[in-house]
Formats: C-alpha cells, sequence, structure tokens
C-alpha cells in the first residue's frame, strides 16, 4: 500500500486523485468533488457549502492532503490555469488504477494524453539513449505517438502503475521524473519494436 493511502488521509487522497481525473479543479472544485462522492455512503443531492468549506481547511491547510500530493509529485498547480490542480503522469497512472474500465473516462483524459505526448518527445531530445530513435522514419514515429494517445495506452499506464506497486515500488519516493523514464522505457521495448520491424499498428 502507498503511503499516501494509509490512515486516515487516505479517503481524501483517493478522491482528490479521482477528481483530477476529470480535468483541473480548483481547491474549492476538489472539495466539492470529495462531498459529492463519499465512499459506502449514499451521496448528496446538492452542495452543502459549510461542509464543502470544512472539506477545504482540512485538504488545503499546511502539509495536508494537497501539500503532500504536491511535495510527492502526485498533482501539480499551475497559477496560468486560475491556480488550479492537476495530476502528474504519476498521479494520473494512480488514479487509473481506482477505474475498472478506462473507455468510461477516456474522454475526460485526452487533453492530459496529448500533454504527455509532448513530454515524451522531450525526452527523445534530452536523453543521449533515445536520441538515435531520431534517425527513425518521422512515420514510425507518429504512429507510435498516435498510440500514445489511445485508449490502449491510459490502460498500459494503468498496468504499468500496477506492476510498481505490486513490485514494492515506493511510488511516494519515485521522482516524476524516474516515474516517466519508466513508462517510457516500458513503451518502447514492448511497443516501438513492433511498429518499426513488422510495421503494423501496436
Amino acid at each position: 500500500m502507498l503511503g499516501i493511502f494509509e490512515g486516515k488521509k487516505a479517503k481524501y487522497n483517493k478522491l482528490i486523485l479521482k477528481g483530477l481525473v476529470f480535468g483541473p479543479k480548483t481547491t474549492n472544485q476538489i472539495a466539492q468533488y470529495i462531498y459529492l462522492n463519499p465512499e459506502a455512503q449514499v451521496k448528496p443531492k446538492k452542495v452543502n457549502k459549510n461542509r464543502v468549506k470544512r472539506i477545504v481547511s482540512i485538504i488545503s491547510r499546511k502539509d495536508s492532503r494537497l501539500d503532500e500530493l504536491e511535495a510527492k509529485q502526485y498533482i501539480s498547480r499551475k497559477e496560468s490555469t486560475e491556480n488550479r490542480w492537476h495530476l502528474t503522469p504519476k498521479g494520473m497512472g494512480v488514479a487509473l488504477t481506482f477505474y475498472d474500465s478506462i473507455v468510461e473516462i477516456y474522454p475526460y483524459i485526452k487533453q492530459f494524453i496529448h500533454s504527455f505526448v509532448e513530454n515524451i518527445e522531450k525526452k527523445l531530445k534530452e536523453n543521449p539513449m533515445l536520441q538515435s530513435l531520431g534517425k527513425i522514419e518521422r512515420k514510425a514515429l507518429k504512429t507510435s505517438f498516435t498510440f500514445v494517445e489511445s485508449q490502449d495506452f491510459l490502460q498500459l499506464l494503468k498496468d504499468l502503475t500496477n506492476e510498481m506497486i505490486r513490485q514494492g515500488t515506493d511510488l511516494d519516493k519515485t521522482s516524476l521524473k524516474d516515474f516517466i523514464s519508466f513508462v517510457i522505457g516500458k513503451f518502447f521495448v514492448l511497443h516501438f519494436p513492433k511498429i518499426i520491424t513488422k510495421g503494423v499498428k501496436p
């Protein structure tokens, strides 16, 4: 079990990650999602502002839920987007493990995947070991990136995250950079050879 899901903080941390799957949210919007989606309870039909304010105070005070998730690189906040919280690729991987079906949430994650593709392209340029891949035909790279923006890649991200958890990887201490490098490495090992040698879609 990950440290962020131990003890009293587990419920809110899980709901924070689950809620951000559906897009960036302000602290207040996260609190509303938590209030409207209680686990093992009847869902409220409307928002109780006083209870939402109480949740805001719990998750946003210093060194509390949001601070911890940010410090461990599961989420980040961008002031350019109205101070909204976003999932990082590591946070998305963990959040996906809470959902049985990728199909139902895929429409909400398209923009996130597009950003992930841009991250991969950046890694290709920065990593000397991967620079040789730049010699591969652009068509092959384009086909590969098309896969990354598909539901199949989300399933792969979910499966790889589950694999790391099963193997006892402490994701709380795994840097975002190392997590991304692991996923990219597995992606190229599992799928890229098919595109290069066989000319078929993954």
